[in-house]
């Protein structure tokens, strides 16, 4: 056997680090999210009987809409002087622009008939105001607030388009209490906009809702909508499927047994580390292994989002950062007595309070946190089922190969572990 040292030769460092500088843009990069409060108020009341036998039944709203700096600038030169620190001053500088942008991007009307609406609209619209900075777990955010006082009874068509052909990724949280009933939902900018505590039976066929989604505030609706939350969230993670990826890499998963397989220290053997390349044995590892990932971030999602423990994301994203290259590093050099389910259990832990950050900072209602958190689990899962697939099928062009191990497996570690090195940089620095 030829030494560790030999396995990867000089010119495969340098093509993995050049890969790792073409792809680290990319990588780099997570789905943006921004967070919208919605409360109806009490109803005003009327300043005489006369008012009150003449005018209609109104409803006072409240809005505060909670967007990150860094997505902003991606629409409006917040960092004017583009040297990657947004000051105060610029901040205060590009305001106008963005309440612009907002009132633009982020309005309210009613779903009614086009006649209808636009003889009310005025008393419905939003007037976005800027309401300072606040801090999430990953970055400040620019705060905004609109009241409107609109007619009891109509259904609200809240228009949201921001980021629309510049980020994807890009999804808004609502969360609020309207018509005495909680709402929780998700929305992305490609939806167009969203229907406030309307149903699809209270709408007309000319209501003038097309291409707009609509959300009761009911508990399918949350599991729907926080399933695809979840499946977005872990598909977009790119550290958590680059830690995924660093786990199952070493595996040779083919999906046809073989009578006779070569023996390579890459596959798992339980106890014994990667020393036994048998078919079962690597879907019996694999099995362990995503299985133990999933428990371990499946309990301190649901501990850390009902308050039972916390974490601070200043140490839980390096960590996650280093998970990754820990793992690729011992793909590279594998240590006997690690077993690679009980690292993905470890790790996991960790991992599940990244995902609680998300749902925590949504600031759902108590009332359909349990449901938020449910289906937001199952898309986590949904997810990391696709991306295990995916990985699977992807590799079975590659298995059979004699270079597979040399190229695929350790170049491939090598890879994830200068990528985790840059984004433990990134997040300490």
């Amino acid at each position: 056997m030829r030494p560790a040292h030999r396995l990867f030769r000089p010119w495969q460092w340098f093509s993995a680090l050049a890969l790792v500088l073409g792809v680290s843009p990319v990588l780099a990069h997570k789905g943006s999210d921004a967070y919208l409060d919605v409360q109806q108020l009490s109803a005003p009341a009327a300043a005489s009987a006369a008012e009150r036998s003449s005018a209609p039944a109104l409803n006072d709203f409240s809005f505060g809409l909670s967007l990150a700096l860094r997505d902003l600038d991606l629409v409006v030169p917040i960092d004017a002087n583009a040297d990657a620190r947004i000051t105060w001053g610029e901040v205060k500088a590009a305001t106008p622009q963005v309440l612009a942008l907002l009132n633009a991007t982020a309005g309210l009307g009613l779903a009614a008939p086009a006649a209808q609406a636009d003889a009310r609209l005025g008393a419905c619209a939003l007037s976005w105001q800027a309401n300072g900075l606040e801090r999430r777990s990953d970055g400040v955010y620019f705060r905004a607030v609109a009241d409107a006082r609109c007619p009891t009874g109509e259904a609200l068509r809240f228009q949201y388009t921001l980021l629309k052909e510049q980020d994807a990724t890009h999804r808004l949280l609502v969360a609020g209490h309207i018509g005495g009933q909680d709402l929780l939902s998700t929305l992305s900018p490609q939806q167009g906009g969203l229907l406030l505590g309307a149903s699809p039976a209270n709408l007309s066929e000319d209501a003038g809702v097309q291409g707009f989604t609509t959300r009761s505030a009911g508990r399918w609706s949350t599991l729907q909508d926080y399933f695809n939350l979840g499946m977005h969230h872990l598909l977009e993670g790119y550290d958590h499927l680059a830690f995924l990826l660093a786990l199952v890499l070493p595996l040779q998963l083919r999906l046809r047994r073989r009578s006779q397989v070569r023996s390579a220290a890459s596959a798992y053997a339980g106890q014994s580390g990667r020393a036994n390349d048998d078919w079962s044995a690597n879907w019996l590892a694999l099995l362990r292994t995503v299985t133990a990932f999933t428990i371990g971030h499946s309990v301190t999602l649901v501990l850390a989002t009902f308050g039972f423990t916390q974490a601070s994301p200043l140490w839980v994203e390096p960590v996650i950062a280093l998970s990754i290259g820990a793992t690729a590093l011992l793909n590279l050099y594998p240590v006997k007595w690690v077993r690679f389910d009980v690292l993905a259990l470890l790790f996991g832990l960790v991992h599940g309070f990244g995902f609680a950050g998300l749902l925590q900072e949504a600031a759902a209602p108590s009332g359909l946190l349990p449901w938020a958190l449910t289906g937001f689990n199952l898309g986590v899962e949904a997810g990391q089922l696709l991306a295990v697939l995916a990985w699977v099928l992807v590799s079975q062009a590659l298995v059979g190969q004699p270079w597979y191990r040399n190229v695929v497996v350790r170049g491939g570690s090598v890879v994830l572990l200068l990528v985790s090195v840059g984004w433990f940089w990134e997040r300490v620095s």
